[in-house]
Parts: C-alpha cells; sequence; structure tokens
C-alpha cells in the first residue's frame, strides 16, 4: 500500500472514530437524563411516604395539569411491562428505582471506558498519519 492510501484509510479510520464518539456521546447523555429521572422519582416517593392515607392531595397529570384526590392506600401500582400492573409498597418500589440507578450508573461507566479507548485509538491514528506526513514531505 503507497503512502496515500495508507493515509486515506487512515483518515477514513479517524472519521470513524469521531462519529462513535460521537455516538457515545450522545448515549451517554441519555443515560444520565434517564439517572435524573429516576432519582427525581426517589426523591417523589420520599416525599410520598410521608403523606398520611385518607389526605386530600394533587396528582400531576401532565405539566401544568393537576387532579384532586385522597390516597386511600400507598401502594403503588408499577407496569412490569406487556400493560401488566403489580401492586408494590413504596419501600420495594424504592429499591426497584435504586436498582435500576447502580444498573445505568455501571453502563455510563462501561460508556466512558469505551470512549477513552476510542479516544487513545484516534490519539495513535493522529501520531501514524504525522509520521506518514513526514514521510510524504521526504
Amino acid at each position: 500500500m503507497n503512502l496515500n492510501e495508507e493515509t486515506q484509510k487512515k483518515y477514513l479510520e479517524l472519521q470513524l472514530l469521531d462519529q462513535q464518539i460521537k455516538q457515545l456521546q450522545q448515549q451517554l447523555m441519555t443515560v444520565n437524563q434517564q439517572i435524573v429521572e429516576l432519582r427525581r422519582v426517589d426523591d417523589d416517593l420520599s416525599e410520598f411516604e410521608k403523606v398520611k392515607e385518607n389526605s386530600n392531595m394533587f396528582f400531576a397529570l401532565g405539566p401544568g395539569i393537576f387532579a384532586e384526590g385522597s390516597i386511600s392506600s400507598k401502594d403503588l401500582l408499577l407496569n412490569v411491562g406487556s400493560n401488566v400492573l403489580v401492586k408494590k409498597p413504596v419501600i420495594d418500589t424504592k429499591k426497584l428505582i435504586n436498582v435500576q440507578v447502580a444498573e445505568l450508573e455501571g453502563l455510563m461507566v462501561r460508556l466512558q471506558e469505551d470512549m477513552g479507548a476510542i479516544g487513545l485509538r484516534g490519539n495513535e491514528l493522529q501520531e501514524e498519519l504525522t509520521e506518514l506526513n513526514t514521510k510524504k514531505d521526504k
């Protein structure tokens, strides 16, 4: 393979690595947002635990939309898939959320490690390209 072909191949690989890093960054942002949302739900559940049964309160139905109702039970209904709902106490729901947060945090670590490995390969390619360009100039 001549120098021009090798240089083009390395530039192409570098561009592919750049695309992979951008995809990983997007995934990291998505996972981080999921963690933030789960932590917010965990905080809301902590507040819900303090509410006494048969208390009146407002329930959020959407952004800026609320309904008034009373709490007849502190058990929650969780969607476990295929539109199947299971009754769970608040404490079990909080445990489930904490497990999900831990799994997402583990995924974030793996994504960051992948980004680091791709970054290292990108640095190696840049050094190789510098050497190739030096050889071309001679």
